[in-house]
């Protein structure tokens, strides 16, 4: 057994009991190696960054500043899929968009520490600097041809905030039609929804979903300043990363059901509001009233008749009342 693969052993056994010290005797017995490939295991997690702390009653784990792979491996309870973490990679959306290319198609997830040409939609630039965030792109198949792409792109973003919620529980995180995420008047998070279609059926089959999260990112470049925002307080990033993996792989088994539509709407940012929307046709002026049974926004424009959108993007609302 090599080093390496003994590593991650020690790292998963150390992840069962993350306040329990754990005898390096029973380290070894368990793994079938010496006390001293158990020393050289522990020696590496601590040079790659993880804080463990050994004394009489053996190593005990204290948590992770870093990514990684087996850490939210473990920690995941839904998605079953290869987790890689990379310290920098242009884009983890490319990476994911190369997989639906590959058959068979199985769950995977690709996370990094730094992103050096990360885009969302329409192509836009994503700022994505080392350890302050946490971007991520998944690679799902679908149980059935995606039918309504408006619910998944809304179920995900519901399910998105509503983990943040949970590790921000005093955060107010509401949601930009379709999956903009918001909180105190600035953009945290931007959800990117890619399908993979059948050549036969030209049903989508599959979906690469991508995700960046500002957690503690404070200097945004130029425009960026006055329209984005991070939430400041730093949480554990491979927890995070675990649940939003398990959220995002669970909305897309249910996400037909639009069960989280509710949710998605107490969450918005538009309803009730002036927009300015930009579609493939042009741009559309007007109040946003509802989000109907599809995740379709519905658009009171100024002739006075109501108009639905399946896709497009909200460019301009009044936030001037946010907190």
């Amino acid at each position: 057994m090599t080093v390496a693969t003994t590593r991650d052993e020690v790292l998963t056994i150390l992840l069962t009991k993350p306040t329990q010290p754990v005898a390096g005797s029973l380290l070894a017995q368990r793994l079938g190696v010496s006390r001293e490939s158990i020393w050289k295991a522990v020696q590496a997690l601590r040079k790659a960054g993880h804080p463990i702390v050994g004394g009489p009653r053996g190593y005990c784990y204290q948590g992770a500043p870093r990514l990684a792979a087996p850490v939210i491996s473990r920690a995941c309870q839904t998605f079953a899929g290869q987790v890689t973490v990379l310290a920098t990679t242009p884009s983890t959306q490319d990476l994911a968009r190369a997989a639906l290319n590959r058959l068979p198609l199985t769950p995977q997830a690709w996370l990094a520490e730094e992103q050096t040409a990360a885009y969302g939609r329409r192509g836009r630039a994503f700022y994505s600097p080392q350890q302050t965030g946490l971007y991520f792109s998944l690679v799902l198949p679908l149980a059935a041809p995606l039918r309504h792409p408006g619910l998944l792109t809304t179920g995900v973003a519901a399910a998105v905030s509503q983990v943040l919620g949970r590790f921000y529980p005093t955060a107010n995180f509401q949601l930009k039609w379709v999956n903009d995420v918001y909180c105190r008047g600035k953009k945290v998070a931007g959800i990117l929804t890619e399908a993979a279609i059948d050549l036969e059926t030209q049903a989508p089959q599959a979906v690469a979903i991508g995700c960046g999260i500002n957690l503690t990112t404070a200097d945004f470049p130029g425009a960026l300043a006055t329209k984005a925002g991070g939430l400041g307080r730093a949480v554990d990033r491979n927890r995070l990363a675990a649940a939003l993996l398990d959220a995002i792989t669970a909305r897309a088994a249910d996400y037909q059901t639009g069960a989280f539509l509710p949710a998605y709407r107490a969450r918005s940012l538009v309803l009730g509001r002036p927009v300015i929307l930009r579609t493939a046709h042009g741009e559309v002026c007007g109040q946003a009233v509802a989000i109907d049974d599809q995740g379709g926004l519905v658009v009171r424009t100024a002739a006075g008749g109501e108009r639905t959108f399946v896709s497009g993007e909200v460019v301009k609302v009044n936030l001037a009342d946010q907190n």
